[in-house]
């Protein structure tokens, strides 16, 4: 018995490390380096489109996603949140509460690869 305690304390120690240490790492300015949109790669269009993109996070939890499109400056920001034992983040907006759901493919010190909207939508960012 005191062996599957030890086990299970170990393994939420591991999994609540996991989320700490993601959420952590995702702290800082990124930019989208690739992206793609069922499996076909749209980065020229995207980086077109949304012109000098960037998504900053911080450690008191806000998050501002800035860029220009169509020569207009837009500034959406909120805060956000891991879930899912550091799987999965949302975004909530402060504007208007609306939410964004990404699911974490890879998160390193300096690249991090997430997807939006059940996987159809996949960016690759990297760290600024």
């Amino acid at each position: 018995m005191k062996k599957l305690i030890l086990i299970l304390l170990v393994a939420v120690s591991f999994a609540s490390c996991k989320k700490t240490t993601e959420a952590i790492t995702l702290l800082g300015k990124w930019e989208v380096d690739s992206y793609s949109e069922n499996g076909t790669d749209k980065t020229t269009i995207f980086k077109a489109s949304y012109t000098n993109y960037l998504l900053t996070f911080d450690a008191s939890n806000n998050y501002i996603e800035t860029y220009t499109i169509a020569g207009v400056n837009v500034t959406n920001a909120g805060s956000w949140k891991m879930t899912n034992g550091g799987d999965d983040f949302e975004f909530t907006n402060q504007a208007d509460n609306s939410k964004r759901f990404f699911h974490v493919i890879e998160i390193n010190p300096a690249s991090a690869s997430i997807s939006e909207d059940g996987g159809t939508k996949e960016y690759h960012l990297l760290k600024k």
